[in-house]
């Protein structure tokens, strides 16, 4: 896992509590109360959210990835990096 680097194998991204989170057939939506802020997820983002429950950590996110979709961009580690590190940006993960 090259680029793993920068966020350990072992790293377990957890979902601010806060946050409320709907699925949809091609996707889901992050809602953020505090800030009345809406977030759009594509299916793949969707998916890696839903892991991102503080019990996953990144080698078996990227394994289901790997189980669950057939197709990707890249390769499944950059799509689940890219992912998290995007809802790191917007600080929609939490240190518990």
């Amino acid at each position: 896992m090259s680029e793993m680097n920068s966020l350990p194998p072992e790293y377990r991204p957890c979902a601010r509590p806060d946050l409320l989170f709907k699925e949809l057939s091609d996707g889901g939506i992050i809602y953020e109360p505090q800030s009345e802020t809406m977030h759009t997820l594509n299916a793949t983002a969707a998916f890696i959210w839903v892991l991102c429950d503080g019990q996953h950590c990144l080698t078996e996110i990227i394994s289901e990835i790997r189980n669950n979709f057939a197709s990707f961009e890249t390769d499944p580690e950059t799509e689940v990096l890219k992912a998290i590190r995007r809802f790191q940006a917007l600080n929609l993960l939490t240190d518990k």
